[in-house]
């Protein structure tokens, strides 16, 4: 699996979106306490980012499988047929992909991490996507990585024949997920 350094060139060369550029910007320049490696949550302001709204996520860790969505563009309800804010994004995802959900939130919280994910799958209304997330590390009070802030790119819309969910849910397979070293190293990869 592929790592890479914090850099815009990074992002650039994914061809992420202007949204999600200048969010990694701004999340680049926040202000770290000592010690720490990622920005906190306190410190980080949506309406530093207001343009791009439409595009942000924001999710919150409350245990070893629940991470709930904060906040959740307009753009991201458009690509999944419905809002999933207040919901938890691993009950969205096939029992079969559950486990590799878990692992890669679990790996970017235990090595603080940039990640970035390119998933293909079906939406809440079953239309197929490929769809590119970027996932960065946000600490809570105790210093622990605590939140995600993100935002998200469609790459493409195709037919996916019989690959399509049929209930309700949003299927995803992840095609590609990287790590992102932000100054604490990468999670070891197979």
């Amino acid at each position: 699996m592929p790592t890479y350094r914090w850099s815009d060139a990074y992002f650039q060369a994914l061809s992420y979106s202007d949204a999600t550029k200048t969010l990694a910007r701004y999340w680049h320049d926040l202000p770290r306490r000592e010690g720490c490696i990622a920005p906190h949550r306190s410190d980080f302001k949506l309406t530093e980012i207001g343009a791009y709204l439409d595009e942000v996520f924001i999710s919150k860790f409350n245990g070893p499988e629940e991470l709930i969505i904060l906040v959740s563009g307009s753009k991201l309800l458009k690509i999944l047929g419905d809002d999933i804010t207040g919901k938890n994004i691993f009950k969205l995802v096939p029992e079969e992909n559950y486990q590799q959900q878990i692992d890669y939130y679990k790996q970017l919280r235990e090595q603080p991490c940039a990640g970035a994910l390119t998933r293909w799958g079906a939406s809440l209304k079953e239309r197929p996507f490929v769809y590119r997330t970027m996932q960065l590390p946000l600490l809570g009070d105790t210093d622990e990585v605590e939140f995600f802030v993100g935002t998200g790119v469609i790459k493409t819309t195709h037919t996916t024949g019989d690959q399509l969910a049929r209930d309700h849910r949003v299927y995803v397979e992840q095609h590609a997920q990287i790590f992102v070293d932000i100054g604490a190293g990468v999670p070891a990869t197979e």
